[in-house]
């Protein structure tokens, strides 16, 4: 363990060569064109640091600004070309008797092998298709729908398309 007396023993060991080294540096003498030299070096370094520290002060600042206008862009773009404008099902003017869009099955599959049905073309309420689980957006709830309906001897349609 140390003793006070090791303590005040290693005290006066450092300021014995605190006192030589103080003594030294005192009788170098730098020459004057080093001192400022070495001043201009400094002063040199202390700008590009501030220049560095307030570069990086606005980056955080253009990256919120960059941001917010991709976001504004992004909005004015949905805005000026909304998604309700493109028409999802083919148009019959522009359906040929080639590109029919398939049937869909309403009933299970083996029914449809059994039966023997019949076409028509008729037109439905689009609130039918939805009960029948096919989306319809509320935009046409209202509306009539142009389809191609295979129904069986009794009735029940069992598949169908949609022209319009």
């Amino acid at each position: 363990m140390n003793t006070p007396q090791d303590a005040s023993n290693t005290d006066a060991v450092l300021d014995q060569q605190f006192s030589l080294l103080r003594k030294d540096l005192q009788e170098l003498n730098t020459p004057v064109a080093i001192e400022q030299t070495l001043l201009q070096a400094f002063a040199k370094q202390q700008a590009k640091d501030k220049k560095q520290a307030r570069s990086r002060r606005l980056r955080p600042w253009l990256a919120g600004l960059l941001t917010l206008s991709g976001s504004f862009g992004l909005v004015m773009l949905t805005v000026m070309f909304p998604a309700s404008q493109h028409q999802l099902t083919p148009d019959s003017t522009t359906v040929s008797s080639t590109e029919l869009p398939p049937f869909v099955a309403l009933v299970p599959l083996e029914r449809l092998n059994n039966e023997t049905p019949s076409m028509l073309e008729a037109e439905v309420p689009a609130a039918w298709l939805a009960s029948l689980g096919m989306p319809v957006s509320p935009e046409i709830a209202g509306d009539m729908v142009q389809a191609q309906m295979l129904v069986a001897a009794d009735g029940e349609p069992l598949a169908m398309r949609l022209l319009k």
